[in-house]
């Protein structure tokens, strides 16, 4: 079914891909079922707090060049922004470009009388008065829970103001309660952004899209892409409108992963006939060739590819053998974002660690490109390279990862974001939270892993002595409980 640009608002995950935020087992068994739409998502009687498809609506959203949000919701909405303008502020300066702004978001600061007697002219005059403060080239109103309960007639409002003001105004549905799944959020991003940034183009350049978080490590990879002959458009954070209408034009594109960017991608697929690779992610060395062909065959480049390929497989190969020495044996464990959980299960057993577990925060069974036939990358590895580990879904519920790692005992764990890490700690176990996205293509990514995982298990003493003199705040009703307990399935 295709995409319906439309449509004021993009479903659930949950609803039109079939994602879960449950599951325990096998990631062989996960990918089997989710290719066969027989994936189940188990639900939880009890869990802790999560995050939410509303913050990472508006941080997507705000993180775009010469824009403004317009958050209609209470302040506390809207408070957590202040960490991704600090984020913003620190990616790299790109010649030729503007220097970075901070993150510009403006809430209308609902209160209880605004539940009782609406808050439409608070909305108006606070797009208004954003406006003239700022002068934006495009306004988003992101919406939230305590708008959707009351109400309010938002998209009449964005196409009045639209009108008043001369630019576009969209209206991202970034209704926290309209999804447990925060990657909603981004889809919510990308169909309010495609709206009003996406034109179908009729002529094709040679470039390459790449969507994702940041541009970070954009300059290894880039000339890679040029020895093939394309340039790469990064639409990030910082994309201008500029960015947006070429990307129209590109021959291709590629996400960080499925979750963050699936939905953009398909636009361009679907609206203006730009390919989307999603089955192989090129992250790592083996990952990055199978990507790297895929496109060449695409464009009719292969054997310049290959060439690519050969010299950055010698390039590090010495490195690479000395980190495969020093790792061969150790057993991590992953905790991370629903794509990057597997990518990463299949770089540490390119390093030759082994993957006792990985934690996914929540797992999509499938994307929205044109092709259904094609497999996610999860399950694309299961199947090329019989890539099969324990495996669980767990929407960062930190009870369950606590438990896991207490449970596997790894020699270290590998995060990202949503406070993983810390347990480790308690426990005496080494932990990295790692890097995601541009930095990590190829055998130069690969080698960056490697070495920083040499570096934190040269000397894992202090972490040894923490576990040590660890005294627990929680009960032994708690410390003995099994990972899996709260599951309805599990307490039944």
């Amino acid at each position: 079914m295709g995409l319906n640009l439309k449509a004021t608002e993009v479903s659930s995950r949950e609803q039109r891909l079939g994602s879960i935020t449950g599951y325990d087992g096998s990631l062989l068994e996960m990918a089997t079922l989710g290719c066969q739409g027989c994936l189940q998502n188990k639900s939880r009687d009890f869990q802790t707090v999560s995050s939410c498809a509303h913050t990472h609506a508006i941080n997507q959203l705000a993180g775009l060049d010469d824009t403004l949000v317009v958050d209609h919701g209470p302040i506390g909405c809207a408070g957590a922004q202040i960490c991704f303008t600090i984020a913003k502020n620190k990616l790299p300066f790109i010649p030729g470009k503007k220097p970075l702004e901070h993150a510009r978001v403006v809430s209308t600061a609902l209160t209880e009388s605004d539940t009782i007697f609406g808050a439409v002219d608070k909305l108006r005059k606070s797009i208004r008065a954003a406006y003239h403060r700022h002068h934006p080239r495009e306004i988003y109103i992101a919406t939230s829970c305590v708008s959707a309960v009351i109400g309010e007639d938002v998209q009449s409002i964005a196409v009045d103001m639209s009108e008043e003001l001369g630019i576009p105004v969209e209206v991202a549905t970034a209704e926290g309660l309209r999804s447990k799944i925060w990657a909603s959020g981004f889809d919510a991003y990308c169909h309010a952004v495609s709206k009003a940034r996406i034109k179908k183009m009729d002529k094709k350049n040679n470039t390459i899209n790449y969507v994702g978080f940041n541009n970070l490590g954009v300059q290894y990879v880039a000339p890679l892409f040029k020895r093939i002959g394309l340039d790469i458009i990064c639409l990030t954070a910082t994309a201008t409108v500029e960015d947006f209408v070429r990307a129209a034009s590109s021959v291709a594109s590629w996400g960080q992963c499925g979750s963050q960017s699936s939905y953009l991608c398909s636009v361009l697929e679907q609206e203006c006939g730009v390919r989307y690779f999603q089955s192989h992610l090129p992250y790592g060395g083996f990952g990055f060739e199978r990507f790297f062909l895929d496109v060449a065959r695409y464009i009719g480049k292969e054997e310049a590819a290959k060439e690519v390929i050969e010299e950055e497989k010698e390039k590090y190969r010495e490195q690479l053998e000395h980190i495969r020495l020093v790792l061969k044996g150790k057993r991590g464990l992953i905790a991370m974002g629903s794509s990057f959980a597997f990518e990463y299960t299949r770089l540490l057993r390119e390093l030759e660690v082994e993957v006792l577990h990985a934690i996914a925060y929540h797992y999509d069974p499938r994307l929205d490109n044109m092709n259904q036939e094609e497999k996610v990358a999860a399950a694309t590895d299961v199947i090329e390279l019989k890539l099969n580990v324990s495996a669980s879904v767990n929407d960062a519920q930190q009870v369950e990862t606590n438990l896991i790692i207490k449970k596997y005992k790894p020699d270290f764990v590998i995060s990202r974001g949503h406070d993983a890490t810390p347990f480790t700690a308690a426990q005496g176990i080494p932990a990295l939270d790692i890097e995601i996205g541009l930095i990590l293509i190829g055998y130069r990514g690969l080698t960056m892993l490697g070495n920083s995982l040499v570096e934190l298990m040269t000397n894992t003493n202090f972490l040894k002595k923490i576990g040590d003199r660890y005294e627990s705040p929680f009960t032994d009703t708690y410390e003995n409980l099994k990972p899996f307990n709260f599951y309805r399935e599990s307490a039944s």
